[in-house]
């Protein structure tokens, strides 16, 4: 198959919008559940499978290298199946061309994707969004819009981990933040309003330990499917807790995983993303000075960035070795070009890690190897 990737929307005459955030990372029963909360176009149904040249197989992916072709034993022949990754990509108004080009960074065609955009985007940024999408003959032809050496580190690793920044510790800042009650207009107006502050204030749960942390995270498909179900009573007591409270993002997976005998062993304090703060412990905009620092750490996932930052150029070009309104190529391209590599497609479990992939297991190698891992994670303290 042979395509060529349509221009994404231009916002150039546009000014720089809200800041644009990756909410989460989920399962896709997550996903399916949120595209149905959101207010969204819907996109014209699929044919019921994929392109065959995308999914010729189910059979264990194959790497392109250290593989022997005459020999049947060689160890590379069979290797775990590579997991499917789903993303919520949220944003606001103004962030279509952000969406698209994190879209391209992230994108392959095992994983899933989910496009956000909020309420303060009108329905033409919403259409226009969706009509892009619908342009792109690869997505189509993958039908899950709806990275390539992170599928490949996390295909040897458990299935059942979670990896989420967390602390037990509620300071001043932490408990402003859950005391007050507030009140989002949002949730029962059209019309978009600021919230307001009641004037009671609530005490602090003694029911469960409350744990605070990042709210961007990587989550099992168990344990999504454990909050979402509602097999236990915890899941949906803390939404209601959180319900008003202005900072529920960063308290409610990692007071579920910690409070759960089912899944706190399953707990990794790590989100696998590169920040740095400033000296009131603000994660601040990133820029070039430090992409070295945020190469060396073996992250994968990085934030916050200010939109055309030039540190997303760098990114684009010296880690992902893509323009950033196409793919990064992956084994699944077959393209002779060097620039139009994902125009043609093959086998989409046929990985093909890079020198990102070697850097990410160091930083997986770093967390485990000395099984400090255990004794950091869900600690009361």
């Amino acid at each position: 198959m042979h395509h060529h990737h349509p221009q994404p929307p231009s916002t150039t005459k546009t000014r720089i919008s809200t800041p644009f955030i990756i909410l989460a990372i989920t399962i896709f029963s997550l996903l399916l559940i949120l595209s149905f909360s959101f207010t969204s176009t819907p996109l014209p149904r699929h044919p019921n499978h994929p392109h065959p040249s995308l999914f010729p197989n189910h059979q264990p992916h194959r790497l392109l290298f250290h593989h022997n072709p005459t020999n049947p034993n060689d160890q590379n022949t069979l290797l775990p199946t590579p997991p499917s990754i789903a993303y919520l990509i949220s944003g606001s108004s103004k962030d279509t061309a952000r969406i698209i080009r994190l879209l391209f960074a992230v994108y392959h065609p095992r994983n899933q994707y989910l496009l956000h955009l909020d309420k303060k985007a009108s329905q033409y940024e919403r259409d226009n969004l969706a009509l892009y999408v619908q342009s792109v003959p690869l997505f189509k032809a993958a039908q899950n819009v709806n990275f390539i050496d992170l599928l490949h580190i996390l295909s040897y690793m458990p299935k059942d981990l979670n990896f989420v920044n967390h602390t037990s510790y509620i300071g001043w800042r932490e408990s402003r933040k859950l005391k007050p009650i507030v009140v989002d207009p949002g949730l029962y107006l059209a019309e978009e309003d600021e919230v307001f502050y009641a004037t009671q204030k609530r005490e602090l749960p003694d029911a469960y330990q409350l744990f605070s942390g990042s709210s961007s995270t990587i989550l099992s498909r168990k344990f999504i499917e454990f909050c979402i179900l509602g097999t236990d009573n915890l899941p949906r007591t803390l939404l209601m807790y959180l319900s008003n409270s202005p900072s529920s993002a960063s308290v409610y997976f990692p007071t579920i995983l910690c409070n759960s005998r089912k899944f706190n062993r399953t707990t990794i304090n790590h989100n696998m993303k590169y920040a740095s703060f400033n000296s009131k412990q603000e994660a601040r905009l990133l820029n070039s000075n430090d992409f070295n620092d945020l190469v060396m750490s073996g992250a994968a996932f990085a934030a916050p960035f200010k939109a055309n930052d030039p540190i997303l150029d760098q990114i684009d070009r010296q880690l992902l070795h893509h323009e950033h309104n196409k793919p990064v190529p992956g084994g699944w391209c077959l393209g002779d070009n060097e620039t139009e590599k994902c125009t043609h497609w093959g086998d989409a479990e046929v990985l093909r890690p890079g020198p990102g992939s070697k850097r990410l297991e160091k930083s997986f190698v770093r967390i485990f190897i000395n099984g400090t891992f255990r004794s950091t994670r869900c600690v009361y303290e």
